[in-house]
């Protein structure tokens, strides 16, 4: 027989794997509606009504419709973030890899840059290698806004260079700034 604890719990997991689903209604709604329309056009009643979730699942869920697409992409982005780390200044190799999701992932990509989403929106160099000083700073924030720069130009041109390509390229301009 069941506890009131164990009950609670069962309700607790039931609630998430539900908030969950509707989650990934939501993205797939948003995705699809994107693709008719541009996203400043997307109203959240349109994406709740195509989703089939209530505006109440919505706003228990998103406070926006610019949060979906953060949700949809942040594991992406955590992703890439954390494998810094483990390429262990091999950056050609890491640029290599980022260019690959990127690829791999090009519709959550391009839902971003229509939303406007920031594709670095914290210092990625200063979380994973604190600045000894200002202009080290400074540094990182050059290179991490050169390479999104080179990324977006890259995506919006229609991805012709191999990420490989791309890796040699970010590896000479990016690492003797």
């Amino acid at each position: 027989m069941e506890t009131e604890l164990e009950k609670k719990e069962i309700l607790r997991l039931s609630n998430m794997e539900s908030n969950k689903i509707t989650r990934e209604c939501l993205q797939l709604a948003l995705m699809k509606l994107m693709k008719e329309k541009d996203f400043d056009k997307i109203s959240i009643t349109e994406i709740t009504k195509c989703a089939g979730v209530s505006r109440t699942a919505f706003y228990r869920n998103y406070d926006s419709k610019q949060a979906i697409v953060e949700d949809a992409t942040q594991s992406i982005f955590s992703k890439l973030r954390e494998s810094l780390l483990r390429y262990n200044n091999n950056w050609k190799a890491w640029y290599v890899l980022f260019f690959n999701t990127v690829k791999e992932n090009k519709e959550s990509f391009k839902i971003a840059l229509e939303a406007h989403i920031p594709i670095a929106p914290m210092s990625v160099l200063d979380v994973a290698f604190p600045p000894a000083n200002v202009e080290e700073h400074y540094t990182h924030a050059a290179k991490e806004a050169t390479f999104v720069r080179i990324l977006t130009d890259w995506f919006n041109n229609g991805m012709k260079e191999s990420p490989e390509q791309m890796g040699e390229i970010c590896e000479k301009i990016l690492n003797c700034m």
